[in-house]
């Protein structure tokens, strides 16, 4: 990240670090934790410092993945993205996006070879 970026991301955690909790929307406050998380001193070791990025929702990661909401919900029911769920808070499910990205392009690439097989 360059020095004005980082400038930003400063301001907006400053923004939120003196908003009222109860003020706060969930993406707020999980922004709000994750920085502190972040800025521990084992900080090394989290899951977030090693570049993870979590969205939250299932549009959130249909957006992210470049697919549809039903497809996300099909291959959710599956099973196929439970090892990508770090989370759920009520109806809100947060998702590891990288890992979720890496299964669901593997459950595709399955598809496909499935697809070729029967084929021929």
């Amino acid at each position: 990240m360059d020095k004005q970026h980082l400038e930003i991301v400063a301001q907006e955690i400053s923004t939120l670090m003196q908003k009222p909790v109860c003020m706060m929307s969930g993406e707020e406050l999980c922004i709000l934790t994750q920085y502190a998380h972040q800025s521990t001193p084992n900080a090394e070791s989290s899951p977030s410092s090693q570049g993870v990025v979590n969205v939250i929702g299932i549009k959130a990661l249909a957006v992210y993945l470049g697919c549809s909401e039903s497809t996300i919900y099909s291959i959710k029911k599956q099973g196929i993205l439970d090892k990508a769920i770090v989370a759920q808070i009520g109806r809100k499910i947060i998702f590891n996006a990288p890992l979720a990205r890496e299964l669901a392009n593997a459950y595709q690439q399955e598809q496909r070879d499935l697809r070729r097989e029967s084929g021929e």
